[in-house]
Formats: C-alpha cells, sequence, structure tokens
C-alpha cells in the first residue's frame, strides 16, 4: 500500500499542470488545428488507460491542442477502475509530441509521453 501511496505522490508531482491561457475552443476550431486525433490503439501511462478511438479537439492553450477522448480515461487501481475526464494533448510546433492529461481533483494534470502511440490527425 505504501509503494502505491508514493508512486501516486510521485507521479503527481511530476506531471505538470495545463499551460498558461487554456481556453475551451468553439466548435468550428481554430483554422490551423485539425479537428481529430485517432488514436490507433489504446495508450497507457502508469495506471492510466488512454482508450482507442477517434478524439475531438476540445481546447487550447500557448503551447498545444487538446483532444478530449471518446470515453472516460481509467485508472487502474486495486481492481475497480476510476473514471476520470481526459485526454490528448498535441503541441503546437510538433504534432508527433503526445501527451495524456486528466482532470484530476478539478485540476488538469498533463501525464507521460504518448508520442510512440500510433496516431492520425484529421478534419
Amino acid at each position: 500500500m505504501s509503494r502505491l501511496l508514493l508512486f501516486t505522490l510521485v507521479f503527481l508531482l511530476c506531471s505538470c499542470a495545463g499551460s498558461r491561457h487554456f481556453h475551451p475552443i468553439a466548435a468550428e476550431g481554430p483554422p490551423s488545428a485539425p479537428r481529430y486525433l485517432e488514436l490507433k490503439s489504446g495508450a497507457s501511462v502508469a495506471t492510466l488507460h488512454f482508450p482507442a478511438g477517434v478524439y475531438s479537439l476540445y481546447a487550447e492553450d500557448d503551447v498545444g491542442y487538446y483532444y478530449r477522448a471518446p470515453r472516460k480515461i481509467a485508472e487502474h487501481s486495486r481492481g475497480t477502475p476510476i473514471w476520470h475526464e481526459g485526454g490528448i494533448y498535441v503541441n503546437k510546433l510538433d504534432a508527433r509530441r503526445l501527451r495524456g492529461y486528466v482532470f484530476w481533483a478539478g485540476k488538469l494534470t498533463h501525464v507521460g509521453n504518448l508520442s510512440g502511440t500510433r496516431h492520425e490527425l484529421h478534419d
């Protein structure tokens, strides 16, 4: 139990909060951002599982775009999953740089490096 708590604490401290100027995007989206990101296979970061499927453009900040997951992100903990809102974060300067993000206790938290996950951006 203490290992799990220590791991969770280190995981939270190593992740970073969203960049400044986070704001939802209107339905038509910004002209330069693809509206959808398709994750070809599921991806995991520690105990979080990001499902395969089509993620929709949701928000942006100064550095990147937020794509909302097609369903909630599962945190596998002691048999019963804990469900979180979240998705995939794409860097504006390099669309190959992907990170996961989840909302924990009302706070946006970036997690892991999902750049190696097969994906495709499209309208």
